[in-house]
């Protein structure tokens, strides 16, 4: 039952300590009718309203404090954070009716003894205080018959899943055998061989050649299948130089953003939250004393930097304490401050220094803007004049005669890196595109205009020798330097002779990386007999790789006991979701799942 407890403990005490701040939060029920009872259920196990609210409510204030800000049910959903919610309750219920077809439940005292044992109920001698519990039962909500229930539903659960996973049992040799294989080691040797270090004489090759290498290489040479487009384009940048601009003009919209060019000094703060000054005055006491640390804490609490990072404020944006976190240093912490969720201790994580810059710094940049922006604006101001120009029977070359558009022809496949290919809207019409479509006026994706044109369907073709003569001749002279070194390694190793330098590397695993050679090396190592050797093809270089000693795994070593110990651990979380999914579908398969979504919206608009 030790086990139970705990659980217990982990699951309501955050769940008990959020209620207590449940009316700083703003939400309740008032819009559901009273005859709304519940949302749903799994067999014969209600879902009810009260228990979805709960969970909700405890969800937006988690996700509220991890975010930083107060979140609102719209923004889980849009975050699919409530989904889960409703996904986490459904499968509670559902080890809940499993537990209670199986008879499995606990007795009032076991009941008993599992509240008394929560720390939200004791009092300041550490013991159950009546006045506590009564206390966070009508923060949270809840009737003390109601809750005695969900203790006791709760610790059936956890009895069911206790059960479901305490039949797994990690075969130790099967662990040991993974360990031996990543821990085994191989001392080798490497010969390297370059045009550096061998004579080889390169030569030009034929026409027959070219034509053998570009057949036995058609991937590699094959235009893919395109379109021939013609488009015309109006873009910002053509229309810069029409634009004009003055001293008044960038000085005035220096002065707009000033605050962006003048930056206060900012400050990135980490924040833990606690129920009582007292508490928050411990902690502190405790760091100053270094008998815990800010990081400390948070690992105790179960929580990650990103759960604690508050967010990143000038002096003037964060409302408590800024005097005390404005005064103090990277890394320091300072409190308690009161807020009102209650007292906190502030880190500060990161400093951001202040920044000030002048009118002359940005000068070229703000007119550089200004035109672009200006320009953006004249060309919107021509759509509808170029929409109905195309509309009349005008063409792509009327948008240059008569509008000052640009008209180019490209080749457009998934091979051609073209600059207006870049541009999102441009891409996606183009590829959409079909011969005998009509041209229509677009906007370009960052401001501009155009219209294209598909001129003719181009199918994928080999390209011939002659376009490609010197790609050619260059990959062939490539393959044939490859091809010579590897025979040359070849001889050496048939003939066991060494030349020239020699990499020496002893008792390497398999996971080892091997700095500026290639990885296939360690995979050939580990193929090969002490004694047998084989060759390794680089990129214009060629190995001779040795193999020297096998060293079997010591699993008498710490490191290999601490391997031995984490692979029957993964082991274990795998076999165990394993079986709780199978167990879980299972019961799925078998209690049938109904949820009122009008109870369920009434819900959500509660929270409006």
């Amino acid at each position: 039952m030790t086990k139970s407890k705990t659980s217990v403990s982990k699951i309501f005490v955050w769940i008990l300590l959020g209620f207590l701040f449940v009316g700083l939060v703003g939400f309740g029920t008032g819009n559901l009718s009273g005859n709304v009872k519940t949302i749903g259920k799994i067999g014969d196990t209600e879902i009810t309203v009260n228990q979805y609210v709960r969970a909700l409510q405890s969800e937006l204030r988690n996700s509220s404090q991890q975010f930083g800000q107060q979140l609102t049910l719209q923004q889980l959903q849009a975050f699919g954070i409530q989904q889960r919610v409703l996904a986490r309750l459904v499968t509670d219920k559902l080890l809940e009716n499993e537990a209670s077809k199986l008879s499995l439940s606990v007795d009032d005292q076991t009941v008993r003894n599992n509240i008394v044992a929560l720390n939200a109920f004791k009092g300041p001698d550490g013991s159950f205080n009546q006045d506590a519990y009564n206390y966070a039962l009508e923060n949270a909500g809840y009737t003390s018959a109601e809750f005695e229930e969900e203790i006791r539903a709760e610790t059936s659960r956890n009895i069911l899943s206790q059960s479901i996973l305490s039949g797994i049992v990690i075969n130790s040799l099967q662990a040991q055998m993974l360990a031996s294989f990543l821990l085994e080691e191989r001392s080798f040797n490497i010969q390297t061989f370059t045009l550096d270090n061998v004579n080889i004489s390169t030569k030009n090759p034929s026409i027959a050649d070219l034509k053998t290498f570009l057949e036995d290489n058609i991937d590699t040479y094959t235009v893919p299948k395109g379109k021939k487009i013609t488009y015309a384009a109006l873009q910002p940048k053509m229309l810069l130089d029409s634009v004009e601009t003055n001293e008044t003009i960038l000085r005035s919209i220096y002065e707009e953003n000033k605050q962006e060019y003048n930056q206060s000094e900012q400050r990135t703060l980490d924040r833990l939250s606690f129920l009582t000054v007292d508490e928050a005055n411990s902690a502190i006491s405790d760091m100053n004393s270094n008998i815990t640390d800010f990081d400390k804490l948070i690992l105790d609490r179960n929580l990650t930097n990103k759960d604690v990072l508050y967010g990143t404020f000038t002096k003037e944006q964060l409302l408590d304490g800024n005097e005390l976190v404005f005064a103090a240093k990277a890394n320091e912490y300072v409190g308690p401050i009161e807020t009102d969720l209650g007292p906190v201790i502030f880190r500060v994580r990161e400093i951001i220094s202040a920044t000030s810059t002048s009118y002359e710094e940005v000068k070229s940049t703000l007119e550089k803007d200004y035109k672009l922006s200006e320009s953006i604006k004249l060309i919107d101001a021509k759509i509808e004049e170029a929409q109905n120009l195309l509309a009349a029977g005008g063409t792509l070359d009327d948008l240059k005669t008569e509008m000052g558009f640009e008209i180019e022809k490209i080749l457009f496949n998934a091979e051609e890196n073209i600059p207006i290919l870049e541009n999102k809207n441009f891409y996606e019409t183009a590829q959409k595109a079909k011969v005998n479509d009509f041209p229509e006026i677009k906007e370009l994706s960052g401001g501009g205009l155009f219209a294209l044109r598909v001129d003719e369907d181009v199918d994928a073709r080999l390209r011939k020798v002659d376009e490609i003569r010197t790609e050619l001749t260059n990959a062939w002279q490539e393959q044939q330097v490859q091809i010579e070194l590897d025979d040359f390694a070849k001889d050496l190793l048939s003939k066991n002779q060494y030349k020239g330098e020699i990499l020496n590397f002893n008792k390497q695993t398999r996971e080892k990386i091997l700095p500026d050679l290639p990885a296939e090396i360690i995979t050939e190592v580990f193929n090969l007999s002490i004694g047998e050797g084989t060759i390794v093809s680089g990129d214009q270089k060629s190995y001779i790789v040795r193999l020297k000693d096998i060293s079997n795994a010591d699993l008498s070593s710490d490191n290999a006991k601490l391997l031995v110990s984490q692979i029957k651990n993964q082991i274990n979380n795998s076999l165990s979701a394993d079986l709780f999914e199978s167990f879980a579908t299972m019961a799925r398969v078998n209690s049938k799942l109904n949820l009122n979504e009008q109870a369920v919206n009434a819900v959500h608009s509660s929270f409006q």
